[in-house]
């Protein structure tokens, strides 16, 4: 919601509640916006708030999962997924071996129907915190931009790479991680030799879906651990 002082539910969350989950007038629920405030309410024509805002601190340091474009609803599990696992931003990347090629149109529909799914995700896991979902970019454009002043440590997941805990240990504690996850067809020879530290997901070859939420596993589970 936009506000946890005077929440307003928009038609959808209105019909989920109602419709969906059979949510009765008078019922408690809790309100957020999606930043890391929220405070308790009540369901009805209007939501009439109870107590007091909580503010929760976003986690640190923030993750990002860039992962290969993949064909059919597959895109859609792993946003949902990585949302779930606690992943801060999503980004959906094009690679020199990606067999999905979107046009500006698609991308443009794609990334608000992702938006969407990972609200969805956030609502029904309880994360006070709301995903940034990234337009659909490229591998060199990410390339580009790690070198920019607070970007943190970019990541390439391969199965040569070293392991969580010496990636981490290797760069300045609590800078942002990112992990760019290849797509089913591997790595171009000039994307391995792009200069990045490589991250050890498994011992063997993962399935691209697989991989990603792997990789969110491992990053998560890190920093949970080191919080």
């Amino acid at each position: 919601m936009d506000s946890v002082d005077s929440p307003v539910l928009d038609d959808d969350d209105r019909h989920h509640f109602q419709r969906v989950l059979r949510v009765r007038e008078g019922s408690p629920m809790v309100v957020c916006d999606g930043a890391g405030s929220w405070r308790r309410a009540t369901f009805g024509e209007s939501i009439s708030v109870v107590g007091d805002v909580e503010v929760i601190d976003p986690p640190t340091p923030t993750i990002t999962v860039a992962f290969a474009l993949m064909k059919g609803d597959r895109p859609e599990f792993v946003v949902q997924k990585l949302t779930e696992l606690g992943v801060d931003t999503i980004v959906p990347m094009t690679t020199e071996h990606c067999v999905v090629r979107w046009d500006e149109r698609k991308a443009h529909r794609q990334r608000e129907r992702f938006a969407r799914i990972s609200r969805e995700a956030a609502m029904q896991c309880r994360r006070t915190h709301l995903p940034r979902v990234g337009p659909v970019t490229a591998f060199a454009e990410l390339i580009v931009g790690s070198s920019a002043p607070g970007a943190g440590r970019l990541l390439l997941a391969d199965p040569d790479g070293g392991s969580v805990a010496q990636m981490i240990s290797e760069g300045t504690a609590g800078e942002p991680l990112t992990v760019l996850v290849g797509p089913e067809g591997g790595w171009s020879d000039a994307e391995k030799n792009a200069g990045l530290r490589q991250l050890r997901i498994a011992d063997h070859i993962l399935r691209a879906e697989t991989a990603s939420l792997a990789a969110a596993v491992l990053l998560t589970a890190h920093r949970s651990q080191h919080s």
